[in-house]
């Protein structure tokens, strides 16, 4: 039996530069071997719908556009982008179920839908937990 450490991350802000470090950090984690939980709540779990809609993410429309003007410029990776890698490379991840509702949006395939239980049952035996 294979021991891998695990990473549960909670991506509760709904600034949209903790979203992109959160995502970051995950496929970071998944590159060092951790077995990988992000769970995404608030306007978060717009990253992982059907139709993602980061620009939502707590900034103004022509602050989001400068902000994904910059990123381009110097070669990052969109939230999309990072979002569809974490699922290819076998990050679980989970939205919140009471947002989904909320929000009306539908999770993109390969995204469960949660609640605090599954976060809190994970976060109990993980070796690492960080919050965004």
């Amino acid at each position: 039996m294979v021991f891998m450490p695990k990473a549960v991350i909670m991506l509760a802000d709904n600034d949209i530069a903790r979203a992109y470090h959160a995502l970051v950090i995950a496929l970071s984690a998944r590159a060092l071997g951790y077995e990988v939980h992000l769970f995404a709540t608030g306007l978060g779990a717009l990253i992982f719908s059907r139709r993602p809609r980061s620009r939502l993410i707590g900034l103004p429309l022509l602050a989001s556009l400068y902000i994904r003007w910059k990123m381009r410029k110097i070669g990052a990776k969109r939230l999309e982008e990072l979002a569809a890698e974490c699922l290819r490379s076998g990050v679980y991840v989970y939205v919140d179920e009471p947002v989904t509702k909320m929000l009306g949006v539908t999770p993109m395939d390969g995204v469960a839908v949660a609640g605090s239980l599954t976060f809190l049952a994970l976060a109990r035996d993980a070796d690492l937990v960080l919050a965004f």
